[in-house]
C-alpha cells in the first residue's frame, strides 16, 4: 500500500515535469578599479563602489567593457566572511559598434581574508535599441561569477545565459 502510494505521488513529476533549456549569452571579464569604501551605511549594511575600468565578453557576440558603471553592492561581514548584495552596471560595445546596457542583481559570498567565493550568482537584464540585438530586452539572463586569479588583467567573470522551460 505504501508503495502505491508513493508512486501515485511521484506520477505527476514523472509525467509533467518542465525541462529547463538554456543557452549561453555572455562571457564578461571585467577589471575594477580604485574603490571608494565606507560610502555608506544602511540597516547595519556597509556600502562601497567598484567601478568597471576595462573589460571583454565573448558569447553571442564579443567586444569590450566601457569604462561605465561598476558594482555597488550593500555588504556586512561575519565570522571572516562578506555577504554581499550585488548592483551592478555594465555597457558592452560589441564589435559591430552596437551598445548594450546590462544591470545585475545578485549574491557574492566569499571568505574576507583570501577572496575565495563561496556563492556568486547573479540575474541580469539587457536594453539596447540595436536592431540586430534587440531580442535581448526580453532575456532574464542567470548568471554565474567566479574571482580570477591575481596574475590575471581582469578581476571577476560573469557566465550568463538564457534560461527558460521548454
Amino acid at each position: 500500500m505504501k508503495k502505491l502510494l508513493l508512486l501515485l505521488l511521484f506520477i505527476p513529476l514523472l509525467s509533467f515535469g518542465q525541462k529547463i533549456k538554456g543557452k549561453k549569452i555572455f562571457s564578461i571579464k571585467a577589471a575594477v578599479g580604485e574603490w571608494q569604501s565606507s560610502v555608506g551605511e544602511y540597516l547595519n549594511l556597509k556600502t562601497i563602489y567598484a567601478p568597471y575600468t576595462k573589460g571583454v565578453f565573448d558569447g553571442i557576440t564579443n567586444g569590450k567593457v566601457l569604462p561605465i558603471g561598476g558594482d555597488y553592492p550593500l555588504y556586512h561581514q561575519e565570522d571572516g566572511k562578506t555577504f554581499s548584495d550585488l548592483d551592478i552596471d555594465i555597457v558592452l560595445l560589441t564589435e559591430d559598434n552596437e551598445k548594450i546596457y546590462c544591470k545585475a542583481s545578485g549574491v557574492f559570498n566569499y571568505v574576507t581574508e583570501t577572496f575565495e567565493s563561496l556563492k556568486f550568482q547573479t540575474h541580469w537584464r539587457f536594453r539596447t535599441s540595436s536592431e540586430k540585438y534587440k531580442y535581448l530586452n526580453d532575456v532574464m539572463g542567470i548568471g554565474f561569477g567566479s574571482v580570477l586569479p591575481a596574475d590575471s588583467e581582469y578581476n571577476f567573470q560573469h557566465d550568463i545565459y538564457d534560461v527558460h522551460l521548454k
